[in-house]
């Protein structure tokens, strides 16, 4: 084999390879190693195993967790509740000691040195109590405290003292020393806790909390009545005691690591903590109760909260609660128990234990497990490779022999030991690359052929294909230039029309009179645009829009349409629905409507006399046909006629009638049409699942026929009419907005103008380029409409150049454009357009897209929502109707129409009592009607009767 040869048979095998490549590039992106597949199922078992174990592990030993952290919550509940009670039963006991040897007449109470000398004692015998007291009903008071320091003092009130009380300090015998203060004092107080309901102020009871007024504590004082025998309530007993103790408890109390303890009054305010924080805090100059929801210690201000939010009232929680909630990501055990003792103390305690307490030795395992998983996942990983290793050389040999092959290098041989399955494929490659070297030596002598041939066939193409690329162009800029020529004056037309129906005064018939040519223009419009519309030529293809319509309300639509064409020429236009014919379908209502208006438009203008008859009926006249039918059924089928009595075809004609620009004997003496209607309505009946038919004959007429296929609809799938709100002014407070109009057209900046000078923009034309650049220059509008074809420079030019300065950027420049053509518009883009609004314009979209860039605020006339009366319902105006008005009203009327005061006249008509709306009414059509004459000579002669 020469060189020349190897070298072709190397391009054939490269182009094969490439075809391979690219026909099947799914599988190439779908395929996985093979050493991935072997060591891959490996990986997942141990990841599986191991992970699966690592999980329950975790779960039963979060679940232990839970169960651990409640029991040692309620344990330390128990624990604070039992130290607590035991604390708060002890100045109950004194107080029945000191009772019970008051009633057994070891000491009388009104001895005051007597009783001194015996709460002494028992404060020096018993430790815990710093504070014993007794007032009687007569304002006496004896009290015996000891200090922080250690020392005791006597707080005593009598006769002697007055209104004072007289504080003494006291030697280590219990005897008085010097006197230290004196001053005001009312024993009152001390009666507070008993005079409740007979019930509750014969048993000893508990005051409530407060802060000392001799050191910064909390003091809470177990009060006893004292009665006489005669059941009399001379006085109270009491010990006042320190609830720092139990603070103290708290804080000695081995919880865990992170936990808390605290006891609260139902109120939320904290009696004692486990923190070093005081219950109470700092409000200005006064020191005050701190409630727990405002403590500074994170964890039990959170868990304040959430009792409140969970039970909405501490009063609620009547049992023990365990539960559990998160603060800052982590969970944390919550117990709360209420502590009741039976003298009235009804507080909660709270135990709060971080989960991260008991995580440490499940962290130890879960860290284990991991490495564990690790260590295994390796291994597997290792004897993965090894095992793939061991397939994937000699499969690594072949890919490379077949690399080889794919470059050109035929003279490829494999040996392969070791593994039989992969023996035999080295064998069978083997062969295989001997037959290839047969195969291409005769492959090359085809290719050398078929490369000439393709040679001068591709010489052909390019040729063919230059030719039709300069028709294309050629084609593209008639259309593109056509569009222009058509649609620019249209825009004049559409927007005069559109200008003059906002203004007020026309009559109801010149109104009419607008719509008809807006929607003639509209129609217009909807044909250039099906017509100019480069891709749907080019393509042959149009889609369907299908809606749910009103059938009915299209064929009078086109009715009302050319009626005043038929009866310009004399003729009948008659329009017959069949009693069957549905009135809601579902198709393109917009092609359906220019393929009648095409066909009855061509009727009408080849008629000189008789009528035009358009019949519309289904093609099954069954029951079928009805309202109740499913709406999603298959489609069904219409038929519609089109008949005249016009000058007919020639049969020689016929054949030619659908060729787009081919016009008939008829067409052509008429010089009318561009002989497209017939096409573009063939095609689009096609489209609707039809096909169009005509009969003719010369002298008699033509009937065109045609069926199209739709679904039945209803009136409640009708898309709701939006109500047009139309722009009459600016809303007040706004910033002066400053417009350039640029047109080469003298009519088109006219109408841009008048739209929006009475609105209240500041509004100055340009008709070409370089006006509109020196404009701007000097005026800085915020926002430009810029025609893209202009003599001189055009909108395209223009707006690069604003668009280049930075000032330019902040100025909004929207492209008026008659084309159709999507190019364009990406053309009209890239010039730096903000956007785009085609010719010709409807007002709203002026408005709106003003709005959108500026953020214009408009004012809006307002909308009647109530329906017309009908004409037959209101009262014709005459001179006895009026007759029921005053003289005066009348004489005011008379003066308004004779000056054709039209607003005077509406304030009279606002005059009329309900009961006469009729006569409002008529008198209001003879205003909108501009007939001032009439309603002058009916109220002069209103006036005379």
């Amino acid at each position: 084999m020469n060189v020349k040869n190897d070298n072709a048979i190397a391009q054939r095998v490269r182009r094969i390879v490439a075809k391979n490549s690219d026909t099947n590039p799914l599988k190439l992106r779908l395929g996985f190693p093979l050493c991935l597949v072997l060591v891959l199922p490996f990986v997942l078992q141990v990841l599986g195993a191991v992970g699966l174990v690592g999980y329950l592990s975790f779960k039963n030993g979060h679940q232990s967790i839970e169960e651990l952290a409640q029991r040692l919550e309620a344990e330390v509940a128990n624990r604070v509740e039992e130290q607590t009670v035991n604390f708060l039963e002890k100045p109950h006991l004194i107080n029945q000691v000191l009772l019970a040897s008051a009633e057994n007449s070891n000491f009388n109470l009104d001895d005051q040195s007597a009783l001194e000398k015996l709460f002494y004692t028992q404060i020096k015998a018993h430790g815990i109590v710093p504070y014993l007291f007794y007032a009687d009903n007569h304002g006496h008071f004896t009290a015996i405290q000891k200090l922080d320091n250690g020392k005791f003092i006597s707080k005593i009130k009598n006769i002697s003292t007055g209104k004072n009380r007289d504080v003494y300090e006291l030697d280590q015998q219990g005897d008085r020393t010097k006197l230290i203060a004196s001053n005001k004092f009312s024993s009152q107080e001390y009666f507070h806790y008993n005079r409740q309901d007979k019930k509750t102020r014969e048993k000893p009871t508990w005051s409530e909390v407060s802060l000392s007024s001799s050191q910064m504590a909390l003091e809470i004082k177990a009060v006893t009545p004292v009665y006489s025998k005669l059941g009399k309530l001379e006085g109270v007993l009491g010990v006042e005691i320190f609830l720092s103790q139990i603070s103290d408890f708290l804080r000695k109390l081995q919880i865990s690591e992170s936990g808390y303890s605290f006891i609260l009054e139902r109120s939320g305010e904290i009696i004692a903590t486990s923190t070093p924080e005081p219950p109470y805090q700092k409000n200005g100059n006064q020191q005050v109760r701190l409630l727990a929801t405002a403590s500074n210690n994170p964890l039990i201000q959170v868990t304040a909260e959430h009792l409140t939010k969970k039970f909405g009232d501490l009063h609620q929680i009547t049992s023990s609660q365990s539960f559990t909630f998160k603060f800052a990501g982590q969970p944390q055990f919550v117990h709360v128990q209420p502590l009741k003792t039976a003298e009235g103390i009804d507080w909660l305690t709270i135990i709060v234990i971080p989960e991260s307490d008991f995580m440490a030795q499940i962290d130890a395992n879960t860290r284990t497990t991991i490495a564990l998983c690790l260590v295994a996942l390796l291994i597997a990983v290792l004897l993965g490779l090894i095992t793939a290793r061991l397939i994937t050389q000699p499969i690594q040999k072949l890919g490379q022999a077949a690399k080889a092959i794919a470059q050109g290098d035929l003279n490829q041989q494999l040996e392969t030991k070791g593994i039989n399955e992969l023996g035999i494929l080295s064998h069978s490659f083997n062969e295989m690359a001997r037959q290839l070297q047969a195969s291409f030596t005769n492959l090359d002598q085809i290719n050398q052929e078929l490369e000439i041939r393709i040679e001068c066939r591709t010489l052909e193409l390019q040729e063919a294909k230059n030719i039709a690329e300069l028709a294309n162009q050629a084609k593209s800029d008639f259309l593109a230039n056509m569009s222009h020529e058509l649609r620019t004056p249209l825009n004049a037309i559409l927007g005069f029309s559109q200008l003059m129906n906002r203004e007020t005064s026309l009559t109801q018939q010149q109104q009419e009179n607008i719509s008809i040519i807006n929607r003639s223009g509209e129609h217009l419009l909807s044909l250039i645009n099906d017509v100019l519309d480069l891709a749907k030529i080019e393509s042959g293809k149009t889609n369907l829009n299908n809606t749910d319509f009103d059938l009915y309300a299209l064929l009078n639509l086109v009715e009302e349409m050319l009626a005043l064409k038929a009866e310009t020429k004399g003729l009948q236009l008659i329009i017959e629905r069949d009693s069957n014919l549905p009135q809601y379908i579902n198709t393109d209502d917009q092609k359906l409507r220019q393929v009648l208006i095409n066909l009855l438009g061509n009727a009408i203008k080849f008629t000189s006399q008789g009528t035009v008859i358009l019949r519309v009926k289904p093609e099954q006249q069954t029951t079928a046909l009805n309202l109740d039918l499913d709406l999603d059924s298959d489609l069904h089928t219409f038929l519609f006629e089109i008949a005249d009595t016009g000058a007919g075809i020639a049969p020689e004609e016929l054949d030619n009638l659908f060729t787009p620009f081919t016009q008939t004997e008829t067409g052509k003496q008429s010089q009318e049409g561009t002989g497209l209607g017939l096409p573009i309505s063939k095609q689009f009946i096609e489209l609707m699942g039809g096909d169009l038919q005509v009969n003719s004959q010369v002298g008699l007429g033509t009937s065109f026929k045609f069926k199209i296929q739709a679904k039945l609809s209803q009136a409640s799938l009708l898309p709701e009419p939006k109500a047009a709100r139309r722009v009459i002014g600016l809303e007040p407070n706004q910033p002066e907005y400053r417009i350039l109009v640029v047109d080469d057209r003298l009519e088109n900046r006219q109408l841009l103008l008048k739209l929006l000078q009475p609105i209240g923009f500041q509004v100055q034309e340009a008709a070409n380029g370089q006006e509109a650049i020196a404009i701007w220059q000097s005026w800085q509008p915020q926002l430009i409409w810029m025609d893209m074809r202009m003599s001189g420079m055009n909108g395209y030019e223009a707006t690069q150049t604003i668009k280049a300065h930075l000032q330019g950027q902040a100025t909004v420049i929207i492209a008026l454009t008659a084309s159709t053509l999507e190019a364009e518009t990406a053309v009209v883009l890239s010039a730096g357009c903000d956007d785009f609004v085609r010719k010709p314009f409807k007002v709203a979209d002026i408005f709106a897209k003003m709005a959108e860039y500026l953020g214009v605020s408009y004012l809006y006339e307002n909308l009647e929502s109530e329906e017309a009366i009908p004409l037959e319902s209101i009262d014709k105006l005459t001179s006895e109707a009026l007759a029921v008005m005053s003289d005066d009203w009348l004489a005011e009327l008379f003066e308004a129409a004779t000056l054709i005061d039209q607003l005077l006249i509406e304030e009279l008509v606002a005059q009329i009592p309900l009961e006469h709306q009729t006569l409002a009414q008529a008198l209001q059509i003879e205003v909108d009607n501009f007939d001032f004459e009439r309603i002058m000579n009916l109220s002069q002669t209103a006036i005379k009767t």
